[in-house]
């Protein structure tokens, strides 16, 4: 069962924190790094008003039957007519529903061909299309909305993700490149990632993921824009997984193509434009919590060797400030 509701309830919030911000005077407090920063602006939270009262208010409910279930709830995302897009990966299919929670039906299944998958990844809307990314099929299919809400997508084409006449790419130590979000003029953003290699070889390393500007044409090589931070892995005979305290880097691209990051170990924000050039930050003075070794240990799965190894692993001392950023296409983030 999918709550519509409950992301827009959260999405809204952390916006209204955003937005009903103040500049702050000359006595707040931030770390001198910070205050030496150019074209930083620094947020109060003193100046936020608590809210008396906060209701949740369940909207439509977009729920499965016996007759159509989903049996993996993927990625999700809306289009112009408020249909709500429900990958299924288990099944190699995605269900559409309407705005009031009617189930329309379902499209793709799984295989090699047209508008079928080896896997139900991400998904991203541009131009009354639909894109699909199929990571093990290492390619993205397109499907046309059309302009009646009561038909389903239908398959238009797909853009192959990989080429023998790439130069250099992808570079040396990095994975396959993946599909991210389709930027405003149609060219798509793809992205890479340090091989887990890395961390086999050497355990304290901390890899970098990279973003690249294509075209969509296999002709063209993928070009480099940006890059933030990986996260250190737990490293044992059997795992190499980021724990979640762990600081690491984010991203995230909004509608006008300007690039947001972070790192998630203070709540400051920088604002890069369409090519990944830094223009300004902002700031706001948040004091994450304290981290024990014991919070650590039990953050991770019951199981010897990761408990073991967080037990013997150098660990922050306070949790991360930020988990996740989103931006929506009304240009908040």
């Amino acid at each position: 069962m999918f709550e519509n509701r409950w992301l827009i309830a959260t999405v809204t919030l952390f916006t209204v924190i955003i937005t009903g911000c103040t500049w702050a005077d000359s006595d707040i407090q931030a770390p001198d790094h910070i205050l030496e920063m150019e074209n930083v602006t620094i947020y109060d939270y003193a100046d936020i008003e608590t809210a008396d009262t906060l209701r949740l208010v369940r909207e439509q409910i977009f729920t499965d039957t016996d007759e159509n279930p989903i049996t993996t709830f993927g990625s999700i995302i809306t289009d112009n007519f408020g249909r709500v897009i429900i990958g299924d990966p288990r099944q190699h299919t995605i269900h559409v529903f309407m705005h009031d929670g009617i189930y329309l039906g379902r499209f793709g299944r799984e295989g090699g061909g047209p508008g079928e998958f080896r896997w139900v990844g991400s998904m991203d809307i541009h131009d009354n299309r639909l894109y699909v990314n199929d990571p093990n099929g290492r390619r993205v299919n397109l499907f046309e909305l059309g302009s009646n809400a009561r038909n389903l997508p239908e398959f238009e084409t797909s853009i192959v993700i990989g080429s023998e006449s790439w130069d250099n790419f992808p570079e040396p130590g990095f994975m396959n490149p993946g599909f991210h979000t389709v930027r405003s003029d149609g060219s798509l953003l793809l992205t890479s990632r340090t091989s887990p290699i890395l961390y086999r070889e050497n355990p304290d390393s901390t890899g970098v993921r990279k973003y690249y500007q294509w075209s969509g044409n296999n002709s063209d090589n993928p070009e480099a824009i940006f890059e933030i931070r990986e996260p250190k892995h737990i490293v044992t005979e059997w795992f190499l997984i980021p724990p979640s305290f762990a600081t690491r880097g984010l991203m995230t691209m909004a509608g006008d193509d300007r690039i947001y990051s972070a790192n998630t170990e203070k709540f400051l924000i920088h604002v890069h434009d369409t090519e990944g050039n830094h223009q300004s930050s902002f700031y706001y003075p948040f004091e994450s919590r304290e981290l024990s070794r014991n919070e650590a240990v039990e953050s991770v799965d019951d199981h010897e060797q990761l408990r073991d190894a967080v037990q013997s692993m150098q660990i922050p001392g306070r949790w991360p400030a930020l988990r996740q950023m989103f931006s929506d296409n009304s240009g908040r983030i």
